[in-house]
Parts: structure tokens; C-alpha cells; sequence
């Protein structure tokens, strides 16, 4: 897969949008909801207003409602968990200077990853909004017996993988240790701990 890039996009009369590019800034879904000029509001000064903004973004993407808990966040963060495979071999634009803090960057990451790491990664994301939803007596958003499909399927990829044994502390192995994990927990009926996929890598 071609190497992608963040491009600063201009608002000049003559930028155009390069090919194999998408427009992440705040006038397309992929913005960041966490804004420098909301916490220069309250006291940031740049350049910490800049880096605030990206260092929130980054959890909340992964699923994090630690400093945004409502029912319009978890929604937001869906639109862009459900178009991140569009970004995949795509070149990012946004305002943001070369060298800046951008949450670009994050997208990047996350359009970096193989189709198999990036469907556990979504399905770990939602699957961490909904314990958190549920722990706040709030309705989760999201099919749980979907959700288990993707994050307990045979990884048939010679890689590594971090599981939740059950306990919320990831475990590191490779994709022929997890998938005997799984085939154990398949055979029981009623397993009192349920292992989950968190993270594919490679």
C-alpha cells in the first residue's frame, strides 16, 4: 500500500485537492470535535491550546467519554469510525501546518492499518463505548452479538495480538496461541470470562 501523508489545504483561489486525497478539516465528517479556540475559551494558550486539542482527540476516538459522555459524541465519533475504511491509501488534508499537532496524524494512523486490524479496532472502539454507556445506565448503541463475532474470530494472519483475558488488561500472543484460546472458549457453554480481541498487528 502507497505511503500517505498529511497536506496542509489551502484557501487560496488556486489549491486544488490533490488525487488520492481527502479533506479531514471541520467542514467534513472527519473533523475534530475538540477545537482550539474552545480551550484558548478556557485558559489554553497556544501552543498547548493545539496539542490539547489532538491529545483529546486520540482517546476519544478509541472510544474514550471521559471528557465528553453524551449521546451527540457517541455519535460523532460513529460517523467517523464508520467511514474510516475510506481513508485507506488516501492522502489527508488539512489546515494545519506542516509540523504542527494535527489530528490528521491519528487519522493516518488508524487509515494505516490492515483491514482485518482496523474491523477489530472499530469493533474494540464500540465495544468500549457500550460498557461504558451500560456502566452509566445509559442504552448501549451497538449489537453485542455482532460486536463478539469480530472480536473473537480465528485470526488466520501470522501476526501478534493483544486480547482482554477478561479482566481489562490487554495480553500480548501470537494469532496461533489466540485462535486455541478461542477454539477453548467455544467449547464451553457458559465460559466465565470472555476473551476479546483489542488490537490486530501487521
Amino acid at each position: 500500500m502507497r505511503t500517505c501523508t498529511r497536506i496542509q489545504r489551502q484557501r487560496t483561489k488556486d489549491w486544488r485537492k490533490p488525487e488520492r486525497c481527502m479533506i479531514v478539516d471541520r467542514t467534513s465528517t472527519f473533523g475534530n470535535p475538540f477545537t482550539v479556540a474552545q480551550l484558548m475559551d478556557i485558559g489554553y494558550a497556544e501552543p498547548d491550546a493545539r496539542q490539547t486539542a489532538v491529545a483529546e482527540f486520540r482517546p476519544w476516538l478509541r472510544g474514550s467519554r471521559a471528557n465528553w459522555q453524551s449521546n451527540a459524541a457517541d455519535e460523532r465519533r460513529e460517523k467517523i469510525l464508520t467511514r474510516l475504511p475510506e481513508l485507506r491509501g488516501m492522502d489527508l488534508a488539512c489546515p494545519c501546518a506542516p509540523g504542527e499537532p494535527c489530528h490528521a496524524d491519528v487519522l493516518l494512523e488508524w487509515a494505516a492499518l490492515s483491514p482485518l486490524a482496523l474491523e477489530v479496532r472499530i469493533a474494540s472502539t464500540r465495544a468500549r463505548v457500550d460498557r461504558q454507556r451500560m456502566w452509566r445506565g445509559e442504552k448501549p448503541l451497538y449489537d453485542a452479538d455482532e460486536l463478539a463475532d469480530v472480536l473473537t474470530q480465528d485470526v488466520h494472519v501470522t501476526c501478534l495480538v493483544d486480547y482482554d483475558p477478561g479482566d481489562g488488561i490487554p495480553v500480548r500472543c501470537d494469532n496461533g496461541t489466540w485462535n486455541q484460546y478461542v477454539r477453548r472458549q467455544r467449547l464451553r457453554e457458559h465460559p466465565s470470562a470472555m476473551i476479546r480481541l483489542v488490537e490486530v498487528f501487521g
